[in-house]
């Protein structure tokens, strides 16, 4: 355990392997965790840093954590081994100082939400990219984010980005008004300009998967 300050408070460290299968694949590799006394988890981006880096010494670094918010089940555990259930919100935050101490949130950047493909419903849009980014990676690393205000677990949401880590590929949703006056989603390449995935479900586009 640890105590960085007198507003976090005591923080309890969580091994990567209790998160494995919890969490994507994706976010379990690249933060550690710690525990709060509320509960809460905290992952802080673990720094990779570049052979290139022109960081200079004493120059802060800035990097992203994420905060899970456990949803407890009304349901009382009477185990005695921790076999309570719980929902959890997860949300990404950028920080202008890597140092976990240090509580600097960038307020220009937006907090996004990650969404879960394998509870969306089988006809939702969600599910639809979900299957559809599956063909590029495995979904423990395709990451789904909303930068809508989630309360809830089940709360509507906006789909805004799209990012699959280690093939290093990224898209922005975008909704577009077709000609015959449809409306398409589609996922705008961060990396490759003017080109997009369509998540149309036409008859052509399905003949043409």
């Amino acid at each position: 355990s640890r105590t960085l300050s007198k507003t976090i408070g005591n923080q309890v460290y969580i091994p990567k392997r209790f998160l494995s299968g919890l969490l994507p694949t994706a976010l379990v590799e690249g933060y550690s965790y710690w525990q709060n006394e509320n509960d809460d988890i905290i992952g802080y981006e673990e720094s990779k840093i570049a052979e290139d880096d022109e960081t200079k010494e004493g120059e802060r670094r800035s990097s992203t954590r994420l905060k899970i918010t456990l949803l407890k089940d009304k349901d009382k555990d009477d185990s005695g081994f921790c076999n309570s259930s719980a929902k959890a919100i997860i949300q990404r935050a950028a920080f202008r100082d890597a140092d976990p101490a240090i509580d600097s949130p960038d307020t220009n950047m937006p907090v996004l939400s990650l969404l879960d493909v394998r509870t969306a419903p089988p006809s939702s849009l969600l599910k639809r990219i979900g299957m559809l980014l599956s063909r590029l990676d495995n979904l423990s690393h395709v990451l789904i984010w909303s930068k809508s205000n989630l309360r809830s677990a089940g709360d509507a949401v906006s789909i805004d980005l799209v990012e699959l880590p280690r093939v290093n590929l990224s898209f922005k949703a975008k909704k577009v008004e077709m000609i015959d006056g449809k409306v398409e989603c589609r996922l705008y390449s961060n990396d490759h300009d003017g080109l997009y995935l369509s998540t149309s479900t036409d008859d052509l586009v399905s003949r043409m998967s």
